[in-house]
């Protein structure tokens, strides 16, 4: 891979990975992070820190400059709030980066979702042509016209992008998938149904394995590509595990038709009160969390060379020496 790379949204839980994996390819790595965010302190000398975001406009354009590569991670990462934020910044900010990528000519690695699978997630095989479904919050409407977007550049302004679709993923200092589903196992039921549906994991760095390969890949431009695992680790398997670590209650379960009614009542009344923290339970987590995941990779497997390098006991591990980090 040819340098110098950019990384946006560098300093979240995927971002500081990935940018830990470039400067081990011995890559000069510019990472762009928000103005009042603290950064590792191992970043220090290695990792070049600009301060600001993706919505404005006329800094990202002077930033790209001299880029081979854009690593695109900024986004709203939530399933609630105000679409016009998500708007804002994941979809005009995504234009942006767009623009600057082809005035330089850099290579885009945009990290999108299996979100924008949407109801398909029920039961479809979510292969990479299947197409986007009906979504059903902010985060996956977002997703989706973020891909369209970047689609179009790549068909009328021909930039050398390449898509990554990341499915659940975890790690030690995941704040979806384990600080907060740690903190919602102490107060509600978090598992719908008997919990034995798929939970369509992806440890972190497998994630950051394939989005490197893909972009060490030269025919990977203008593809999409699944970033999942062979794993059959069910929600139920997941959170009593994660559970045990925390040195807290196993989860507990609630019937698919209350927790339905739940999310939309909640819904309805958190729009109503204007109440802006999110809800404990939307209509957008319910689909990844009922969902019986089949995200297929083998087209990463066959073009990029792509195997999962953490298995989940591994990852687990992982989680484990974390928090034993933590005191």
């Amino acid at each position: 891979m040819e340098g110098p790379v950019l990384v946006t949204g560098a300093n979240g839980f995927i971002g500081r990975r990935l940018t830990r994996r470039l400067l081990a390819e011995g890559l000069e790595v510019h990472a762009l992070v928000l103005p009042n965010e603290p950064v590792p302190i191992d970043w220090e000398g290695e990792v070049v820190v600009h301060r600001g975001d993706i919505t404005g406009r006329e800094a990202i354009l002077a930033l790209a400059r001299g880029k081979k590569k854009i690593f695109h991670l900024a986004a709203v990462v939530s399933d609630w709030g105000p679409e016009p934020l998500y708007q804002q910044v994941t979809v005009d900010g995504t234009r942006n980066i767009l623009d600057a990528a082809v005035k330089e000519g850099a290579q885009i690695i945009l990290v999108s979702s299996i979100a924008v699978y949407g109801d398909q997630l029920q039961g479809e095989h979510c292969h990479e042509e299947l197409g986007h479904g009906q979504t059903f919050g902010p985060y996956s409407r977002a997703k989706q016209a973020q891909e369209v977007m970047a689609r179009a550049y790549m068909a009328s302004r021909g930039l050398p992008a390449i898509i990554i679709r990341p499915a659940n993923v975890y790690g030690p200092g995941c704040r979806p998938w384990v600080h907060e589903l740690i903190l919602a196992m102490q107060q509600w039921p978090v598992l719908i149904g008997n919990g034995n549906n798929n939970a369509g994991l992806v440890y972190v760095d497998n994630l950051v394995e394939l989005m490197v390969l893909a972009a060490n890949t030269p025919k990977a431009i203008g593809h999409v590509y699944n970033a999942a695992e062979d794993n059959p680790t069910n929600w139920k398997q997941y959170t009593t595990d994660l559970a045990k670590l925390a040195g807290i209650a196993p989860p507990r379960s609630v019937a698919p038709w209350i927790a339905r009614l739940l999310a939309a009542l909640m819904e309805k009344i958190w729009k109503w009160l204007g109440v802006k923290s999110r809800p404990h339970l939307t209509k957008e987590a319910l689909n990844l969390v009922t969902a019986n995941y089949d995200i297929p990779i083998h087209k990463a497997r066959q073009e990029l060379g792509y195997e999962p390098v953490v298995p989940y006991e591994e990852g687990m591990k992982h989680i484990e020496d974390y928090f034993r980090s933590l005191g």
